[in-house]
């Protein structure tokens, strides 16, 4: 009898007070992130977590390849680094200058052809340095493309077309005034570098940067063996997509690499490890343009720069190409670093590079999970929206932008899985929640029970109860700032749900046939000169292309669901091709995602 009364306390004993276990490992922390982030997708992709400092490099991945083989994403796994090239060239860059070769301030002119009129405005010439910090006046894009197909717009663009464009591009600003992106500008300078070494960019990157770092898997042109380790990249709609070649224009985002050699590059940044590059990196880092705004990044050679909220400086880039994103970034006060490399089109990646390097990585010093009685979960479960008693005055700088403002922030919501508990942000804005927590649904544990912390970051999370017991809102704790939060319904948010992609089905070529030809959609409000629409048919494959202002350039591939609805795979698109009672095609419906349906008649013959 005193033995069952015994059980009976102790099992009381384990309900009414929480179980402690060990902090987790940041790695594992990293680890179940990234696969809440990938299975939430529910498609064949990967994500490769790289983190560095005084302690030694950690390599997290969870995911696949999907190049043809089951292999899982790993620190040798090569992707599209994107405009993460642009901080290789102004390395070259910086390097030059140390050889005495180039400068600075020297006009870009001085190292093109004679035949090349670079565009002046104001009798002000565009410099080495106006290219390296995005201030040149030049744009993103050249007007002269004209590619063959779209979804690889760079593949025939010559450095003859390049000049040309430069020799006939007007200014519309003074060079050195503004800061605007210009992925052109860089890719110049690239040109401009490879032409004064006498050889090519992809042989400076590899002679000058990659063999001193033993940095054997970062190229531009591969290998079989590197080939073998490339994943294949998926773009937002879900479908497989080509790596882009870039042609001519190597120097703004024509490079692969893998987590492990971007670690190396990482590490010679920071000084972690002995190189020779380490003092010309670390000059590549000085600020050459301030935008003079708390909400912006300064700008380095290449590099972006801007303190934290607690003055530590955070130097970062991020690249994106159709279906890859990357992001490398490095805390110069706490000498750690992060690199973050996925084979699909990854959403707010480089908010998840912050975060990254913000939190704790130190056992010790991470919050410790304390088990709570599972019953008590459902609690949490439901809607929660800002309160009142939110902060009307604040800055999140240099994270975001919004400031004095508690009328756009976005809903919280809060659902239950078995034992463990996941936020969201829930609603058409995403702000302060895309600040305050990890992109994605994020995973809640519980230090007692009613305080929570982000499992990834650690940040804290508060519930708040009545009288009664009741879970009546919430708070999060970010950096000395506290956001309140009402909870509003005990209805869970939905599951954010990955897009599906369409599937094509195999037509006969005669109804394949009978969509080909030309179209002619009159002029509206999003192609106020009309369009034009060609569809013709190489092999069992429809392509098409569109002429008219304010239209992509180049063909690209159409495919079938039915006789007549037609998709695209590289924007949520489709044309719908509308028949008469004998069965040919007269019309087609242009219908893209968030924007009215266009008409357009079929021609009978091109003088029409």
């Amino acid at each position: 009898m005193i033995t069952a009364v015994r059980v009976v306390c102790f099992t009381i004993l384990l309900f009414a007070f929480p179980f402690c276990a060990e902090a987790e490992d940041f790695t594992d922390a990293i680890h179940a992130y990234l696969q809440q982030y990938v299975e939430a997708h529910k498609a064949n992709v990967g994500i490769v977590v790289g983190i560095v400092d005084e302690n030694g490099s950690s390599v997290v991945s969870y995911g696949k390849m999907d190049n043809g083989t089951d292999q899982d994403v790993n620190g040798d796994t090569l992707f599209d680094i994107a405009s993460v090239t642009k901080t290789f060239t102004g390395l070259l860059l910086q390097d030059m200058i140390e050889r005495g070769e180039m400068k600075l301030d020297d006009p870009v002119a001085k190292y093109l052809p004679a035949s090349v009129k670079m565009p002046t405005r104001n009798g002000k010439e565009i410099t080495l340095l106006h290219l390296a910090t995005h201030t040149s006046g030049l744009p993103g894009v050249p007007d002269n493309l004209d590619p063959k197909r779209a979804d690889n717009p760079y593949a025939d663009y010559t450095v003859e077309k390049l000049y040309a464009f430069l020799s006939g591009y007007k200014m519309t600003r003074d060079p050195g005034a503004k800061f605007e992106y210009s992925g052109l500008g860089m890719r110049l300078l690239g040109q401009a570098i490879a032409l004064k070494a006498g050889t090519n960019y992809e042989s400076l990157v590899v002679d000058r940067i990659c063999r001193p770092l033993k940095m054997d898997s970062t190229r531009i042109t591969l290998t079989p063996e590197l080939k073998a380790r490339f994943a294949q990249g998926h773009n937002q709609l879900g479908y497989a997509v080509s790596s882009m070649d870039y042609g001519a224009l190597m120097g703004g985002a024509a490079l692969r690499s893998t987590v492990n050699d971007l670690l190396k590059y990482v590490s010679a940044n920071l000084g972690l490890m002995p190189s020779r590059l380490t003092p010309l990196m670390e000059k590549t880092h000085v600020v050459h343009f301030s935008h003079m705004m708390p909400d912006n990044e300064d700008t380095g050679l290449a590099w972006g720069i801007t303190p934290d909220l607690q003055g530590r400086k955070i130097v970062c880039h991020g690249g994106g190409a159709p279906g890859y994103r990357a992001w490398v970034g490095f805390d110069k006060t706490r000498r750690r670093g992060v690199v973050i490399l996925s084979d699909f089109a990854m959403d707010k990646i480089t908010r998840t590079g912050k975060v990254l390097l913000e939190s704790e990585w130190q056992s010790d010093r991470r919050p410790t999970e304390m088990k709570i009685n599972s019953r008590v979960y459902g609690s949490y479960v439901g809607q929660y929206r800002p309160s009142d008693a939110a902060p009307r005055r604040f800055k999140l700088w240099p994270f975001s932008r919004h400031e004095d403002s508690t009328t756009s922030q976005s809903n919280l919501g809060i659902r239950r899985e078995g034992d463990r508990l996941f936020a969201q942000a829930t609603g058409s804005k995403s702000w302060p929640v895309d600040v305050l927590l990890p992109p994605g649904d994020v995973e809640l544990l519980s230090e007692s029970e009613n305080c929570f912390f982000e499992r990834l970051s650690g940040m804290p999370m508060t519930f708040s109860r009545n009288a009664r017991g009741k879970v009546t809102g919430l708070k999060m704790d970010y950096q000395g700032k506290v956001f309140y939060y009402k909870k509003i319904s005990n209805e869970p948010p939905k599951v954010p749900e990955s897009p599906k992609p369409r599937v094509a089905i195999k037509l006969d070529t005669k109804l394949l046939d009978a969509c080909v030809g030309h179209y002619e959609f009159a002029p509206n409000a999003m192609f106020p000169t009309g369009m034009k629409l060609t569809i013709w048919r190489e092999g069992d494959q429809l392509v098409s292309q569109c002429w008219g202002k304010n239209v992509g350039q180049g063909a690209f591939d159409i495919y079938p669901e039915s006789e007549t609805n037609f998709f695209l795979k590289t924007a949520d698109e489709q044309f719908i091709f509308i028949k008469n009672k004998e069965g040919e095609v007269t019309a087609a419906i242009d219908h893209e995602a968030g924007l009215p349906d266009i008409k357009g008649k079929k021609l009978k013959n091109l003088s029409e």
